[in-house]
């Protein structure tokens, strides 16, 4: 676990990811997008933030290069000149990534903490019948934190191996690991038979973040 973690896609791929969710107005651009069954441009964007077309470019730009969004031509209308739209995107191997980044957009849309939309999405995970540590282990490893399991006692931890947001963790670590936090407690929640009782922090890059449960009494 003292290894450097293994990213989605390459180091720098990572690294442009982190950057482009480290501006509020950029997840919430992911988080137009995310929610919309239609492509939108940046003159919709622009009037549906608030904010001034050129920024909003310049922020599906950012977006854009880190793979979390690619643009569309969209049909021509009349005699106008062809637009562009915007959907969300990225490779198939980096879906958890981009499924970690929607609980953060949905966090800023709603205008709640990281901790609370964590919760809900893990309110939404589906117990596996092996038991409330092994769902909240699996669904740990899914969204790919290579997580390990110590059981001993009362008090059990899940390893975090890898930090999927290693990067962003290291300027917002309040807004991460409060989103992780968040959802093993929804995980808990649903589940049933256990409880988050702490974290115990490890730096982003090197791994090792604890998150600690414990059975509830039957």
């Amino acid at each position: 676990m003292g290894n450097r973690p293994q990213h989605v896609d390459s180091a720098g791929g990572a690294l442009r990811r982190a950057r482009a969710l480290s501006a509020t107005s950029r997840v919430e651009v992911l988080a137009r997008l995310r929610d919309s069954n239609v492509p939108l441009t940046a003159g919709s964007l622009a009037a549906a933030l608030g904010i001034h077309h050129t920024a909003v470019r310049r922020h599906l730009a950012v977006l854009v290069d880190a793979g979390l969004v690619r643009p569309i031509k969209l049909p021509v209308e009349g005699r106008g000149r062809p637009s562009t739209g915007y959907v969300i995107s990225g490779p198939a191997d980096g879906a958890a990534y981009r499924e970690l980044a929607g609980m953060l957009a949905e966090a800023v849309r709603t205008g709640r903490s990281a901790r609370t939309a964590g919760r809900d999405a893990g309110r939404r995970v589906s117990p596996l019948a092996a038991g409330p540590l092994a769902t909240l282990r699996g669904e740990a490893e899914r969204l790919g934190f290579q997580p390990q399991l110590h059981v001993a006692g009362e008090v059990h931890e899940l390893v975090l191996g890898v930090c999927p947001f290693a990067e962003l963790a290291e300027a917002q670590p309040e807004t991460v690991c409060e989103l992780h936090v968040g959802l093993a407690e929804g995980i808990a929640e649903r589940s049933g038979g256990i409880e988050v009782v702490g974290i115990r922090m490890a730096h982003p890059q090197t791994g090792g973040c604890r998150i600690m449960v414990r059975r509830l009494p039957t």
